[in-house]
């Protein structure tokens, strides 16, 4: 990835810049790049990752381990997010909002396995992290379109607008 992150007082600046606000959200640009591609070597290697299928479980450990509280990473990795893009109807649980949701537990810490991910280049560079927060349901306009490993393909979302410049 670019810039890496290379040294633990690289992540703890970054830690330090989320909890001043000079940081606003987190997101991931998730580059499903096979292992193929990844081992092309330096300077034909493209420098993304997967990421958006492990990005809340990367987080959630860190607020059960006292870093951050679960509200600080909602609003990091969703309300702040809407809001900076003006996303409308997304980002917050009120009336008028698309119900997109998704539910975790908190209690069931397990590794991050290949043959469970759901992405196209089927790794990730989190493999074998033992994280919590995974989803277990994930509702989309206020109907179901994950539970407990059940995708049900009927349940699509919709291509955002956005209204920021």
């Amino acid at each position: 990835m670019n810039p890496p992150i290379r040294s633990p007082h690289d992540n703890e600046v970054l830690w330090q810049a989320l909890k001043d606000g000079i940081l606003d959200f987190i997101t991931t640009d998730h580059a499903p790049y096979t292992l193929e591609e990844k081992a092309q070597g330096y300077p034909n290697t493209p420098s993304e990752m997967p990421g958006v299928e492990t990005s809340l479980p990367l987080m959630l450990p860190q607020a059960m381990q006292g870093r951050l509280h679960v509200p600080q990473a909602t609003n990091w990795m969703s309300t702040a997010v809407a809001r900076a893009y003006k996303i409308p109807n997304k980002g917050l649980i009120q009336p008028g909002y698309d119900a997109d949701l998704v539910l975790v537990d908190l209690d069931t810490y397990r590794p991050v396995l290949r043959e469970e991910l759901q992405t196209k280049c089927g790794w990730s560079p989190f493999e074998g992290w033992k994280l919590t927060g995974f989803p277990v349901m994930t509702i989309v306009g206020g109907k179901i379109a994950y539970d407990r490993g059940k995708f049900n393909l009927d349940v699509r979302g919709e291509a955002l607008t956005f209204d920021a410049p």
